[in-house]
């Protein structure tokens, strides 16, 4: 049968269930806040790779015309 200090030598050795329900609350909001820059980010990159498809268009389009010599 187990007994009150099985069950302390347990506790010692292994994690109970509010200490992991409180450390994946951690995790959880450290991985919003992440998810959060994550989103900034990629609206960064968004907007950089408009600019520079806009600029490489302009100066595809001038490229061609002194090529052409249009």
């Amino acid at each position: 049968m187990i007994d009150r200090d099985d069950i302390e030598r347990l506790r010692e050795i292994f994690v109970t269930r509010q200490e992991c329900d409180n450390t994946m609350d951690e995790v959880n909001k450290k991985l919003a806040k992440d998810a959060t820059a994550l989103a900034v980010i990629n609206t960064k990159l968004s907007l950089i790779m408009w600019m520079l498809g806009a600029f490489g268009t302009a100066t595809a389009g001038c490229i061609v015309k002194l090529i052409f010599g249009g």
